[in-house]
C-alpha cells in the first residue's frame, strides 16, 4: 500500500512539472499574441489558437486542482 502511495506522489509530482511547463509556454504564447495588439487587429487564425490555448490553460488548472484533492 505504501509503495503505490509512494508511486502515485512520484507521477502525480513529474505531472505536475509537466504541467508547469506547458503552462508556461501557454502563457508565454498569450504574451506574444498581446503584444502583436488588440484582439481585433488578429486574424481568425490567431484568435482561434488564443481561444483555444486560453481553453487549455483553464483545463491543466482543473487537473491541478484534482491532483491536490487526491493528495
Amino acid at each position: 500500500m505504501l509503495r503505490l502511495s509512494l508511486q502515485t506522489c512520484v507521477m502525480d509530482e513529474k505531472r505536475r512539472k509537466q504541467i508547469g511547463e506547458e503552462l508556461s509556454r501557454l502563457l508565454a504564447e498569450q504574451t506574444e499574441f498581446f503584444k502583436k495588439g488588440t484582439l481585433r487587429s488578429h486574424s481568425p487564425a490567431e484568435l482561434f489558437k488564443y481561444e483555444r490555448s486560453r481553453e487549455r490553460v483553464r483545463e491543466l488548472f482543473a487537473e491541478l486542482a484534482g491532483l491536490r484533492k487526491a493528495a
